[in-house]
């Protein structure tokens, strides 16, 4: 309803300012007839009307559509999220993270410039032109029948050049905008280990290149599609003259309305030149939207999903697990309730796969993993996620305050459950001596806090979601010996209160384990033997 007032009100404002220009056609001509100046005032009073309207309508329309467009980009956003935790990690195509980012920030947006660029300069173009037409057919029918022509002729025009001018030009516009996002999010990311070891000037170099040819396709684009504005000029320029070589018999006041109307009309018209300009990248956002979309779900929901169990013991028969091909199988595991399993074996051996695998994050590709004695694959991902949490050994931590951090797990969590998470992961006593306390921000991945705090962080975050089983990805990685043993303390102590399978090639770490399976040293299929 608000797009379609807003849609209204701006129909309304773009004739507001037809009639500022007709009037004032009108008033110049008869104000040079010197008539009593009575006989101007209604004209004069149109005048001002007119001009302050169309400022007020403008800016009325702007709120309704733009509040409109920017509820509809919210909710394409929020579906944009919902595929990728659909098809995350296991289905998520090959791709640089820097175009991910593209696709949630830059195509999403395009959304929004379809409903406000792209679909309401013609809305308003139509109605604005049917409008003045009719009107310039009521003083002279045959400059209304030209004026119609040539509208209709820029119309045209426009729709057919300019989006054909842009895709020829900028065809690799959307590609290289991909390219330099990627390239600059690997920069950022990357920033200290390149400056460690001298490779600022390759990345520079290359980032360059993107923008350099980001720029030219840009530049090309737009040169093109400056002839959809140089259609509209041409046609309004035979729409005048053919107005001003048949109104030679009509009043004098009533030629300066009819050989300016088309003039009235330049705005509305180039509007669609702007318009038809985005609509290759529009499609094109939009196209990228659906591949996202169609993606195939990573994790195989069950019809008729079972009751999520009330035991925890997680148990694993001949399972094989792996992305695109198995890199392990005949995988027997038994995790009863409170007891703390570790795994090691080589890199590239599957740990972390059979960690992801675990937390159904990643499908079984055989065998089978039960959770209290259910198969997980008839049961909901999501409950059982709820039960069997996953740390990986490089979690993300996002650039907001502890707070917001924490409340990822668990969105209502109060202040006194964020300080008992954090006094189980132990770093409360640390959170308590910050000024800012949970409101302290950690910068961009956790910059701010030290490789220990950045992992208790996320390891508080795993307890405030209340889950019963924690599959940790190595714990320590990255950490020197005195904080990996302290972390360590903190979460062995988790048990007997929740279940632990700790994967590591620590042998520090795995020494303090109850039990240790190995993903053996044969070549793939591996069998993890307890």
């Amino acid at each position: 309803m608000r797009l379609t007032w807003g849609r209204v009100l701006g129909v309304l404002s773009q004739l507001a300012g037809v009639g500022l220009l007709l009037t004032s056609a009108w008033l110049i001509v008869r104000a040079a007839e010197r008539p009593p100046v009575l006989y101007l005032m209604v004209a004069i009073v149109s005048v001002r009307f007119f001009g302050l309207s169309r400022a007020v309508l403008r800016y009325a329309e702007r709120l309704l559509t733009h509040d409109a467009a920017l509820a509809r980009v919210t909710e394409a956003r929020i579906a944009v999220y919902r595929d990728l935790d659909r098809i995350a990690p296991a289905g998520m195509p090959i791709r640089r993270r820097g175009d991910l980012v593209s696709r949630v920030v830059s195509d999403v947006d395009a959304v929004q410039d379809r409903v406000l660029r792209l679909r309401g300069p013609w809305i308003v173009a139509i109605w604005t032109s049917v409008v003045t037409i009719a009107l310039v057919g009521v003083v002279d029918p045959v400059s209304g029948a030209a004026l119609a022509t040539t509208t209709v002729a820029a119309m045209a025009g426009v729709r057919l050049l300019v989006p054909w001018t842009v895709r020829v030009a900028g065809e690799r516009t959307a590609a290289w905008r991909g390219d330099l996002a990627a390239d600059v999010a690997h920069a950022v990311l990357t920033a200290a280990d390149l400056v460690a070891y001298g490779a600022t000037e390759a990345v520079r170099d290359r980032t360059h290149r993107s923008i350099t040819a980001l720029e030219a396709a840009q530049r090309r684009a737009a040169v093109l599609g400056g002839l959809g504005e140089a259609v509209v000029l041409v046609l309004t320029g035979v729409a005048v003259a053919t107005a001003a070589l048949w109104s030679a018999g009509l009043e004098p006041v009533m030629v300066g309305i009819v050989v300016l109307a088309p003039l009235a009309l330049v705005d509305p018209l180039t509007a669609l030149a702007d318009a038809e300009r985005l609509r290759p990248v529009i499609e094109g956002a939009e196209r990228r939207l659906a591949e996202l979309a169609d993606l195939p779900d990573a994790i195989a929901e069950p019809t008729s999903p079972a009751a999520c169990p009330s035991g925890t013991d997680l148990v694993v028969r001949d399972l094989a697990v792996g992305w695109d091909t198995t890199v392990a199988d005949g995988i027997c595991l038994d995790v009863p309730a409170g007891a703390v399993i570790g795994v090691r074996g080589p890199s590239g051996s599957g740990k972390s796969t059979l960690a992801q695998t675990l937390a159904r994050l990643v499908e079984p590709r055989g065998g089978q993993v039960l959770l209290g004695g259910i198969d997980v694959r008839t049961l909901a991902a999501a409950d059982v996620r709820s039960t069997v949490g996953y740390l990986a050994q490089d979690e993300i931590v996002f650039d907001t305050s502890i707070r917001e951090n924490l409340r990822i797990a668990s969105p209502t969590a109060t202040d006194a459950e964020l300080r008992a998470a954090l006094a189980v992961a132990g770093l409360d006593d640390f959170v308590a001596s910050l000024p800012g306390g949970l409101d302290t921000t950690v910068g961009e991945r956790g910059s701010r806090l030290s490789g220990g705090e950045r992992q208790r962080l996320c390891l508080a975050r795993l307890v405030l979601g209340g889950h019963r089983v924690l599959v940790v990805d190595e714990p320590t990685e990255h950490l020197d010996a005195e904080a990996g043993r302290a972390l360590m303390d903190d979460l062995l102590a988790l048990a007997p209160a929740r279940s632990l399978v700790i994967v590591s090639h620590s042998e520090t770490v795995l020494d303090r384990v109850d039990r240790v399976v190995s993903v053996g040293e044969a070549p793939v299929p591996h069998r993890i033997v307890g």
